[in-house]
């Protein structure tokens, strides 16, 4: 994981990260992983290195846009994996607002590490959502931002969304329209339906026309659960 790239985010006006388009640009330049290379266009294929990160542009960059609208002082990754996608997040964050508690979830060692070793603020855990440390760990702690990107079976994202529920204000889940992912595509539709009441819902789906041809499937979108207020 290359951090040096860190400063392309903290050398961007405040302007510039509230613009989608310009966010759009942004993320190849920090960089990407290169797995499973069907999936990704070639944005994707020609910026890899940097940050590791596991996105789609043109999904991301609406999502931070919503992000920087929200009041967000604490944020936690369930299932961060190389770290990409935390340290965007964490950054593009702590440009808008005072955040005090990021932390980053994995059950595998991840290079993340190294970029929470120079900030005081967050923190890598090596803990399964399954277990019963973290779901104590969870009852006793409390985050603005809570993005869900661990086990992506039925039975692994709901378990995460049900010890994650009480103990956060924004609750987000990748993976919400991917065709590798049913697991979490039928668990985001089944939240919809059955918590409209309970959260405002909003979704990053946007494909890649190039990766349509040569798939004929759809992978990644984001999808957020806000809570009302009552």
């Amino acid at each position: 994981m290359d951090l040096s790239r860190i400063n392309l985010i903290k050398e961007s006006s405040l302007s510039q990260l509230s613009d989608q388009t310009y966010l759009e640009s942004l993320i190849p330049k920090l960089g990407f992983n290169k797995e499973i290379l069907e999936e990704q266009p070639k944005i994707v294929l020609d910026n890899g290195g940097g940050f590791l990160i596991w996105q789609y542009p043109n999904q991301f960059s609406k999502y931070l846009c919503l992000l920087k609208e929200q009041k967000i002082q604490s944020y936690i990754e369930i299932g961060c994996r190389w770290g990409g996608t935390f340290v965007l997040t964490t950054e593009f964050l702590k440009k808008f607002n005072d955040v005090t508690k990021s932390i980053a979830v994995d059950i595998i060692d991840s290079p993340v590490l190294n970029y929470c070793i120079l900030d005081k603020e967050t923190q890598f855990l090596k803990l399964n959502s399954q277990s019963e440390q973290f779901k104590n760990y969870m009852k006793n702690n409390y985050f603005d931002l809570i993005f869900i990107d661990g086990d992506h079976s039925y039975t692994g994202v709901k378990n995460d969304y049900e010890i994650s529920k009480n103990s956060g204000k924004i609750l987000v889940f990748h993976d919400i329209v991917s065709d590798v992912c049913p697991g979490v595509v039928e668990f985001w539709n089944e939240l919809k339906k059955n918590e409209q009441d309970s959260y405002d819902f909003f979704e990053f789906t946007d494909q890649y026309q190039e990766v349509w041809n040569n798939t004929h499937q759809k992978y990644l979108g984001i999808g957020v659960a806000i809570k009302k207020l009552f």
